[in-house]
């Protein structure tokens, strides 16, 4: 017996029963749809709107921010490479300044020529002293003489071409004084002669400038070492005379010799020692110091 209360599980018939689960199911459908809605979508409540439009503001405030400090960053890169550029072209300027005046002062004291050579040749040279009497004595003799011809050579071939000069410019005459002198090294043996070893020195000196100093001794060591020398002379320092200097090896009366020449506005001079005594840096060592007394500043 079925009372009013009573639930009809077969749901197959067309009964009151059956509708009414059908109207239930359509409200529970509705109630899903709904909330989907509420959850996923926009809320129209003005409170929501605002909570949105704060992150919203607040996500393009962070943008802006973050552009913001792009742009400034970039701003202060300008004038930094600018700072940047104008030191480095400081630094390079400083240094090419500095390398100019190391020039300038190298060209200096090389186009600073001294005064007239000391005559006669003074007892010291360099602390080296001065060797009296014939040159066989020491050894000498062979390799002096032919040094001597070399040099005579050149130098009046220099006084030539001064005088000539001097002609066409000033008609001034053009004298030369040549001087000479051997020096002994106390403390150094020759081991062939047993003696002292040695260095000559060759001077001239004129009353008119003979030529360029670098050009000059160029000259006069390409006629010390002869004609048929494949030696190139090496440019060395001058001393505190100024000029120019040069030295080399040479072979005169069949020995090894060092020869170091230098040259001034009115003056070219010459030392030579053979190599078993002294080395061409050797005598390019005693040539500062021997022209500091030789030659008048």
């Amino acid at each position: 017996m079925a009372g009013p209360w009573t639930v009809n599980r077969d749901r197959r018939n067309g009964g009151p029963d059956g509708a009414g689960g059908a109207q239930l199911r359509a409200a529970l459908g509705q109630l899903g749809s709904w909330s989907r809605r509420a959850l996923f979508t926009r809320p129209a409540s003005p409170r929501w709107a605002l909570v949105r439009r704060g992150l919203r503001f607040g996500a393009g405030l962070a943008g802006r921010r973050r552009r913001a400090a792009g742009t400034l960053t970039a701003r202060r890169a300008v004038p930094l490479l600018t700072v940047m550029t104008i030191v480095a072209a400081g630094l390079a300027w400083a240094t090419v300044s500095l390398a100019e005046r190391g020039i300038a002062s190298s060209e200096a004291a090389v186009r600073f020529s001294a005064g007239p050579l000391v005559s006669p040749a003074p007892k010291h040279a360099g602390a080296l002293p001065r060797r009296f009497g014939p040159i066989s004595q020491e050894g000498a003799g062979p390799i002096v003489a032919e040094l001597r011809q070399r040099f005579g050579a050149v130098g009046a071939g220099l006084i030539a071409d001064a005088r000539r000069a001097a002609a066409a410019a000033t008609h001034r005459p053009v004298t030369s004084a040549p001087i000479s002198a051997l020096y002994a090294q106390p403390g150094h043996i020759d081991p062939v002669t047993a003696r002292p070893a040695w260095v000559m020195y060759l001077g001239l000196d004129a009353t008119a400038k003979i030529g360029i100093p670098v050009e000059v001794v160029g000259r006069l060591m390409m006629g010390i070492l002869g004609p048929t020398t494949q030696v190139d002379p090496r440019r060395v320092a001058a001393g505190h005379r100024g000029g120019s200097a040069n030295c080399a090896v040479a072979w005169l009366a069949r020995t090894q010799v060092s020869v170091c020449g230098w040259a001034s506005d009115h003056a070219i001079g010459v030392f030579a020692s053979p190599t078993r005594d002294t080395s061409v840096a050797e005598l390019a060592t005693l040539m500062i110091k021997m022209r500091f007394d030789l030659q008048n500043p």
